[in-house]
């Protein structure tokens, strides 16, 4: 009944009344959106950043102890890459934009901004992330597997790998960032009308 009421009033009302509660909608849309969004790229950089935080002092345990001067210098390689990797995605974290320091058609600008720093982030994954860690476990194999079989099954893992990373980070852009951007891009258009 009261749904029925709020339907014939909403249909009933002019056309500059209805943009407005529309706008209002696509906001508190848009804005849920971004949260969750954040909360998802929080939450991938913590996991992110503690595993290589802990792994960091085991690479280092391991180019101390093992005898295989190839294999220390993939250890070294792996804990550059990590620290490498660390350092990325803190310095894409500081463009995240604050909700509270400017007008919200701004913050809409910078999120769009930082959406687009995140899309490339994910699009060249493999260049920055995986490759440099593949090519430490590369050395790090080299040097410590005797066995050519074991090398290639190895080499096949990484292969394997790399092509799972590649179709993850395109799916997560295909759901989670082309989304956002688009309706960004119509809650600006909306706020310019």
């Amino acid at each position: 009944m009261m749904e029925d009421e709020l339907i014939k009033i909403w249909q009933s009302s002019p056309n500059q009344e209805r943009i407005k509660f529309e706008k209002s909608k696509l906001m508190i849309d848009v804005q849920s959106s971004l949260d969750r969004f954040h909360r998802t790229i929080k939450y991938r950089d913590l996991m992110e950043t503690i595993p290589g935080i802990i792994i960091i002092p085991i690479f280092v345990y391991i180019a101390y102890t093992i005898p295989f001067t190839l294999s220390k210098i993939g250890a070294i390689w792996i804990i550059l890459s990590i620290i490498y990797i660390i350092i990325r995605l803190q310095k894409a974290k500081k463009i995240r934009p604050g909700s509270f320091t400017e007008t919200y058609r701004d913050y809409l600008i910078k999120t769009k901004q930082y959406l687009f720093i995140q899309k490339k982030l994910l699009d060249t994954v493999i260049y920055w992330y995986f490759s440099p860690i593949a090519i430490g476990i590369v050395l790090f194999s080299i040097g410590a597997i005797n066995n050519i079989k074991d090398l290639l099954v190895n080499l096949g893992g990484l292969i394997v790998s790399g092509i799972i990373v590649y179709i993850l980070n395109k799916r997560a852009i295909k759901k989670q960032i082309t989304p956002r951007l688009k309706k960004i891009d119509e809650l600006l258009k909306v706020m310019e009308e």
